[in-house]
């Protein structure tokens, strides 16, 4: 079984195509679709709504905006119940962004026992961002030298891009150890996930990804040095914890 986390916040504009797309990838394999509507004030829950009626797809509802982590959360506190050690789960961007048609080459490093945790990285052979302004991409890769100097993570090169799939397995041992898997509210939660997952030592890949934020209908939602901030005590207080 396959499982897809989608946290949207006023993605109405994009969602739609989001669903239609990361459908045709996933055809002829057993899945389900999460999304989880981060008290947006646009038609995101409609669009939800209507796609439930063709596919497997549970909407899950906050009644005000409280963050991409919440989000994850929520999300995460719904699946993992049900989740079984041979599920995989993947986590993806409802912006458009980042190609669904990607998932078939991420899961199947997971189902082929290749990885267990498979990144869709921008900065590996083949990876690439467009439509990125200047600053964006500079505090990206600035964040990326910083965070492989505080927690180095074997095989990680992209640490904050939040398209990956997970293996279930993993995942449930993670929920053993830390009880609730993410606890920032922010951005900074995509670090979190990955660096609690790393105290078992997982095996990770990484897939060349290409962002398209030309392809991104509705503003940037991260508040960039707020996260970086946010991600580098973040990873102060987990190595301390590890």
């Amino acid at each position: 079984m396959i499982h897809l986390l989608l946290a949207a916040y006023n993605e109405g504009k994009a969602l739609g195509n989001v669903l239609e797309k990361a459908e045709q990838s996933l055809s002829g394999q057993p899945h389900r679709v999460w999304v989880v509507d981060d008290g947006s004030s646009d038609n995101t829950a409609n669009v939800a709504r209507e796609w439930a009626k063709r596919i497997p797809l549970t909407l899950l509802r906050h009644p005000q905006n409280m963050g991409l982590g919440k989000a994850l959360q929520t999300g995460l506190s719904q699946i993992l119940p049900a989740l079984a050690a041979t599920d995989v789960l993947g986590i993806m961007d409802a912006d458009n962004t980042q190609p669904p048609e990607l998932l078939p080459v991420l899961v199947q490093r997971i189902q082929n026992n290749e990885a267990d945790v498979v990144i869709a990285s921008r900065f590996i052979a083949g990876g690439k961002s467009m439509g990125v302004p200047l600053f964006r991409r500079f505090t990206s890769a600035a964040a990326r030298v910083l965070f492989r100097l505080f927690f180095h993570i074997p095989n990680v090169q992209d640490y904050t891009c939040g398209y990956r799939v997970y293996r279930g397995e993993l995942l449930l041992r993670a929920k053993n150890k830390w009880g609730v898997l993410l606890t920032e509210d922010g951005f900074a939660a995509t670090v979190e996930l990955l660096v609690k997952l790393s105290a078992f030592s997982p095996r990770v890949a990484e897939v060349p990804l290409l962002l398209r934020y030309d392809r991104k209908p509705t503003p940037s939602k991260m508040p960039v040095f707020r996260t970086i901030l946010k991600s580098l005590l973040l990873l102060r207080r987990l190595k301390k914890a590890k």
